[in-house]
């Protein structure tokens, strides 16, 4: 299960939320939800985590292995005799070029050199088998401008969420204009939704309206506290009501980060996604039409 995260302009956050998404994702012995920083722009994960790429891991070291020879998978019997340490080493190679986050996120991050993830970005474009090895991968593509490496990523992907702030009229008329492309993508079988990022005063109907009828998955809150945890930060949370949710959280689960709006609304969109890898969305029945542009 392949689920892109982008947005159409300016940064509302996709990086924020494709990190919550894939440490939120419903897990299983043989689930090891990876993130994958595909930004052409250049990464934030390694600086966030102060974290020294080598010539082994990244996405430099993801992209030079999508030019080889298209792995085979293993079985899911072999998954399970090994297991989960053995199998995510063994069985998933979009691993081995995986670091681990505090917190156990495996990630793949993007250099920060806008040059150097750019290049990345576009060979794993042109041979993105290695993205498919993963049982639950989440790609986080950045600004999806039309026509370029990064939007056509989107193309081997089994659903793209579309991170849009319809409440601000410059993304809106975006959403509008690039709506119709993004709809398209349903040709090759990917679903494709929208998360509203911030405070909108549309209703999903309106919004999904302007957007050539995209569905919309999710309502993503401004949350400070939740943006921090990702980052590698720990805040405390300042508003009333937030202190009390956390209490309570606390007190039912001591570990629980749910409390947190966007780690709430994470774990509802993962579940979302993770619904659709059971519908028939198998990338061998898709159609064989092209698309230039996400």
């Amino acid at each position: 299960m392949i689920v892109a995260v982008c947005s159409l302009s300016g940064a509302p956050g996709v990086t924020s939320l494709a990190t919550a998404l894939a440490a939120c994702w419903p897990s299983t012995p043989l689930t090891v939800p990876v993130l994958v920083e595909a930004d052409a722009s250049g990464g934030d994960i390694a600086s966030w985590h102060g974290i020294g790429l080598d010539g082994d891991t990244g996405l430099v070291s993801l992209a030079a292995a999508s030019r080889a020879s298209a792995p085979v998978p293993a079985s899911a019997e072999a998954w399970a005799q090994a297991g989960v340490q053995d199998a995510a080493s063994a069985g998933v190679p979009l691993l081995r070029h995986a670091v681990e986050l505090p917190g156990g996120l495996r990630a793949v991050p993007a250099p920060a050199d806008p040059l150097e993830a750019g290049r990345a970005v576009d060979a794993l474009a042109r041979s993105p088998h290695l993205l498919k090895s993963g049982r639950a991968t989440v790609v986080d593509v950045g600004r999806a401008v039309p026509g370029s490496a990064g939007a056509a990523l989107l193309r081997h992907a089994d659903a793209a969420v579309v991170l849009t702030e319809p409440g601000d009229l410059g993304s809106a008329v975006r959403l509008r204009m690039c709506a119709p492309v993004l709809a398209s993508l349903r040709q090759e079988g990917v679903r494709v939704g929208l998360a509203v990022a911030g405070a909108c005063p549309h209703a999903d109907s309106e919004v999904s309206r302007v957007a050539s009828a995209l569905p919309v998955w999710a309502r993503i809150p401004r949350d400070e506290v939740g943006a921090a945890l990702v980052r590698g930060e720990h805040r405390a949370p300042t508003r009333l009501r937030d202190r009390v949710a956390a209490w309570r959280s606390r007190y039912r689960d001591p570990d629980g980060l749910e409390w947190m709006p966007l780690v709430r609304a994470a774990k509802a969109l993962a579940e979302l996604c993770d619904d659709f890898s059971g519908i028939g969305m198998a990338s061998g029945a898709r159609n064989a039409v092209e698309v230039s542009a996400a």
